[in-house]
């Protein structure tokens, strides 16, 4: 930065310097040639007012002493008849030349023309006489060519100067310039912002700042979830195991009585169903958390799984003495087949499995505008408000004694949870204990999604 900064501050400064100067001997040169070309004719004026008076023997040496000028007389055909510089001869053509000619023609004629190599210009002034004799009066000044390479030296050490000048303010000033950027505090980039040129950097350092803070928050948080989940399976898998070891131990040391081997191998039948569900549901959450974008959405009727639903569990409902009520039409939604009827299942399942003796479950399906919702009411044990904010959580039980005796993994919601995020529904509850509790679950309907599409 600082090594450009010196660039670009050279670049103009020699540039500035020799346009100056340019501008400035083009300016002299002007005003100059200017004051020269009127004193030459203000003198051939003067002179041909004397000679016309005084005759033309006013013409003498001392002419040629008074001024700096070189004066001439030459007759209509040419010939000499006075020079002030003495001897100099004018050359066979002097009379061809602009200003003589015009002189001849129109009494009076000016030229300017430039000698040796362009390093000096001769400006001259021919007035006509009455006898036809040409007064001529010329005077030498350097050209702008001339004026400009003589003044080079000059020029140079006036730039080394400025060059030296400007490269200890640019220094000094860098130093300056730089010393706050230095000092920047990136992990508040917004606090004490001394260039405001910089804000509209340091706001995307800042929201760069606040995405990795909270991409870190997040990491921490799935990091305290993972742990978490990976303590909740592990103890989960351990308790039926240790279950299922314990009374297949029992019976392989011949410790049972041939009449409650029906029960024991019954009681490991229990504990081996639960840890298969859980296995499945351990499995069946790991895949909604990867959400690789590879699950096969299709055109699902939640309708058809609803009454599956509601006829796979008419047998456990029954053995608990919990009526099924099922209300609603075809409604079709886009999503993943097998994940909804997990949601559903889980839902009505669980309306069964923590109901009272003698209870119900309402199950409807009902369409409102662009929506199609999934409801599932009972009138069984509910849940109390504090409670209500983390029954979506992995492992989390409301009655761990209860869910024990019904066989529940604790992931039943957390299914339903991740299984509307993964088809933008939403979730709502309603519960108070001891007088049960209602799901719903809003879905976009099949139109509506197509009309997004």
């Amino acid at each position: 930065m600082k090594q450009r900064i010196m660039n670009n501050v050279c670049f103009l400064v020699v540039l500035s310097v020799l346009i100056s100067f340019l501008a400035a001997s083009v300016v002299m040169y002007q005003k100059n040639s200017g004051a020269m070309r009127q004193d030459v004719k203000n003198e051939a004026e003067y002179l041909w007012y004397a000679v016309e008076n005084m005759g033309e023997d006013y013409l003498d040496a001392e002419v040629g002493r008074l001024t700096t000028s070189r004066i001439t007389l030459t007759s209509a055909q040419g010939e000499l008849l006075f020079d002030s510089d003495e001897g100099n001869y004018l050359e066979p053509d002097y009379t061809d030349s602009p200003d003589m000619r015009t002189a001849a023609e129109k009494g009076i004629g000016e030229y300017m023309s430039f000698s040796n190599a362009l390093s000096e210009q001769t400006f001259y002034c021919s007035i006509e006489l009455e006898n036809g004799n040409i007064l001529r009066v010329a005077k030498n000044m350097d050209s702008v060519f001339h004026t400009i390479m003589s003044s080079i030296t000059l020029l140079g050490l006036l730039l080394v100067c400025i060059l030296a000048l400007a490269f200890i303010l640019v220094e000094r000033q860098t130093k300056k310039l730089i010393e706050p950027i230095n000092r920047l505090n990136l992990e508040e980039p917004l606090k004490n912002v001394r260039y405001e040129e910089l804000r509209p950097l340091l706001k995307r350092v800042d929201e760069q700042n606040r995405q990795i803070a909270k991409q870190v928050e997040e990491l921490r948080q799935a990091e305290s979830v993972r742990r978490e989940f990976s303590a909740n399976v592990s103890h989960e898998l351990k308790t039926p195991l240790m279950s299922i070891s314990g009374y297949a131990e029992i019976m392989r040391n011949g410790m049972v009585r041939q009449e409650d081997i029906p029960e024991f191998a019954g009681r490991i039948y229990d504990e081996a169903s639960r840890l298969t569900s859980l296995v499945q549901d351990i499995i069946e959450i790991s895949k909604l958390d990867e959400n690789s974008g590879e699950m096969p959405f299709e055109t699902v009727d939640l309708y058809e799984l609803m009454e599956d639903i509601c006829q796979n569990l008419t047998l456990p409902a029954k053995k608990r003495k919990v009526s099924i009520e099922t209300e609603g039409s075809s409604a079709e939604i886009y999503g993943v087949r097998h994940i909804l009827y997990e949601m559903l299942y889980n839902l009505t399942d669980n309306a069964i499995k923590y109901n009272r003796e003698g209870g119900w479950v309402k199950v409807r399906l009902l369409r409102k505008e662009d929506q199609v919702c999934f409801s599932v009411e009972d009138n069984g044990i509910g849940i109390a408000k504090e409670e209500q904010e983390r029954i979506f959580e992995r492992f989390y039980r409301v009655d761990k004694s209860h869910s024990r005796k019904t066989g529940g993994t604790g992931l039943g919601l957390s299914i339903v949870k991740h299984g509307a995020a993964l088809h933008d529904a939403r979730i709502r509850l309603d519960s108070e204990p001891g007088k049960g509790t209602r799901i719903q679950v809003w879905f976009l309907a099949q139109e509506s999604v197509q009309k997004t599409i």
